[in-house]
């Protein structure tokens, strides 16, 4: 999915958890997601529901999977989106002390069964009512969103949509 959007030059931020990047050869790829210059996200390190934990709990999601981050790519992620869009009180503190930016979404259906094809997929991310100015699209690193990225971004920007470089959001 990289690799598309860089070719249609449309920036992302690409949120990640620790047990997706526990290997090398995982590492070695986000390191170049981060390379192409795509912002790399917090999801917390084991994709923990937040409010289901101790504060501990939360704070060592997010703050282990900050420091794994740093080891691979150079740099602490500077945004943060919880598990399920699911945030606590705690949570929230923890993000600002990180220097993060809470981020949630707009809209997102590629988890939905109704939209596990390339087709669907396309049609309901371009064509949906909650797309607005400034809406934060969600999409998961799924076989169906991959095909129908191109069809995405060529949609959205053929109604006058722009993608906005999430780089460029000052974060605390």
């Amino acid at each position: 999915m990289a690799k598309t959007l860089k070719e249609l030059d449309a920036p992302a931020i690409f949120f990640v958890n620790g047990h997706f990047i526990d290997t090398k050869e995982e590492q070695k790829k986000l390191k170049e997601i981060a390379d192409m210059g795509f912002a790399i996200g917090n999801h917390t390190f084991n994709h923990t529901k937040l409010d289901d934990v101790s504060k501990q709990n939360q704070r060592d999601e997010i703050v282990k999977l900050n420091d794994l981050v740093e080891e691979v790519i150079g740099e602490r992620p500077k945004f943060f989106r919880a598990p399920n869009g699911v945030n606590t009180d705690y949570a929230r503190q923890v993000v600002k002390e990180e220097g993060m930016t809470l981020m949630n979404w707009s809209y997102g259906y590629d988890f939905m069964k109704d939209y596990m094809t390339k087709e669907a997929i396309a049609d309901i991310m371009v064509n949906t009512e909650l797309l607005s100015n400034g809406a934060n699209l969600l999409m998961h690193d799924r076989e169906w969103t991959a095909a129908a990225l191109e069809e995405i971004v060529t949609g959205l920007r053929e109604k006058g949509y722009e993608m906005v470089d999430p780089r460029l959001i000052k974060t605390p």
